[in-house]
């Protein structure tokens, strides 16, 4: 994208310097992750087998599944450069591609990290892995389908889905953990679980998660460009923007008009927000500062855009709800990795090279 090739939002940057930084952080991602498997390779080797219906089985779809949805995201990115190079004349490809291809990819990853949840691994007897997982489909289905109407009092598939989804991991990563704890207390039995097993629990609820506030986000996200002058009050979902006044700040390298946005819901005060219009100095250059409300439920985004008549402005009102679930489950995500890097077990030194000179002390046995 930064080689002017394909146009993107992302591809902003002309400075030549971060191109040598993105190499360098490439490099050191891509290069020392093949390293380290060269000099391991022989270490993480193994022949051991296992039948169809096993963690192992859904594991592999999920491994697949996730290289599929890459090469979509690929051939949606590269396909208008390689139909243009042919003389096929020139196309671009938008999330209506996106949508139809990477959402049913997705779809089909959640429900078979639940069943990998509820499998064993080696083998499980399929009649075992349905019993234990009907309850949590049923379950799921029923409240994806009723959190719609809850929400907004209306049905929407797109979110009852991702609901659904949710829901379908937490019961299935519950059926997993009850199952390890069952011959033991619930309090000694959660002590001796080691970090990467919660680590793994963490990441798929935050999947889950992130699903959620994207399909709440894509469905019930407000937006409207409204004409503003002093005294004004829009109106905007359950959200009232009133338009108290403007004044003039001086920033340590900018000249700003600053807006002051007054938003109630049901009269009652939500945020005062002070959106701006900068001036830096050095370049001249003028841009937007939008003010920000961030909560857990919802985010309240207001814009100031360009001056009118009659000392009123163009001002770009969002409400989007849950968006913060987006990032929350990426950090509940990124935060099992966490997990699963600090468990022991993958940081153990080992003793000797050779299985028949090893203790099983130094086996972790």
């Amino acid at each position: 994208m930064r080689s002017g090739v394909l146009t993107s939002v992302h591809a902003f940057a002309s400075d030549p310097d971060r191109g040598y930084f993105v190499l360098v952080l490439l490099a050191i991602t891509v290069g020392g992750s093949l390293l380290l498997f060269a000099l391991r390779a022989s270490t993480v080797s193994s022949r051991v087998g296992y039948r169809f219906w096993s963690r192992e089985t859904f594991l592999l779809s999920n491994n697949v599944i996730l290289v599929v949805a890459a090469l979509t995201v690929l051939l949606g990115t590269l396909y208008p450069l390689l139909l243009d190079a042919l003389g096929g004349g020139k196309i671009s490809v938008g999330p209506p591609y996106f949508n139809a291809a990477f959402v049913p990819l997705m779809v089909l990853l959640i429900v078979a990290m639940g069943l990998g949840l509820g499998a064993k691994w080696k083998t499980i007897n399929p009649r075992e892995l349905t019993r234990s997982l009907t309850s949590p489909a049923l379950i799921a289905v029923v409240l994806g389908v009723a959190f719609p109407f809850i929400y907004d009092g209306q049905f929407n598939p797109s979110t009852s889905l991702a609901a659904a989804l949710l829901t379908w991991l937490l019961l299935a990563s519950w059926v997993d953990l009850k199952r390890r704890l069952r011959h033991q207390g619930w309090w000694r039995g959660l002590r001796q679980l080691n970090p990467g097993y919660y680590g793994m629990l963490l990441a798929h609820v935050g999947i889950g998660v992130t699903a959620l506030g994207i399909a709440v986000v894509s469905h019930y996200d407000q937006q409207e460009d409204v004409y503003m002058a002093i005294g004004d009050e829009v109106k905007l979902g359950q959200y009232e923007f009133v338009f108290t006044a403007v004044t003039d700040v001086e920033g340590p390298n900018y000249s700003a008009v600053q807006g002051h946005v007054t938003v109630f819901k049901g009269g009652q005060l939500v945020a005062q927000l002070l959106p701006q219009k900068r001036n830096y100095h050095s370049r001249n250059q003028v841009m937007t500062e939008a003010a920000i409300d961030a909560a857990l439920s919802r985010d309240i985004y207001v814009a100031m855009g360009e001056p009118l008549e009659n000392n009123a402005w163009a001002m770009r009102l969002h409400v989007k709800p849950m968006i913060r679930c987006i990032w929350l489950g990426g950090l509940m995500m990124a935060l099992g990795g966490v997990l699963a890097v600090w468990d022991k077990r993958y940081r153990r030194r080992r003793v000797d090279t050779n299985p028949s000179l090893q203790t099983p002390a130094a086996l972790g046995e």
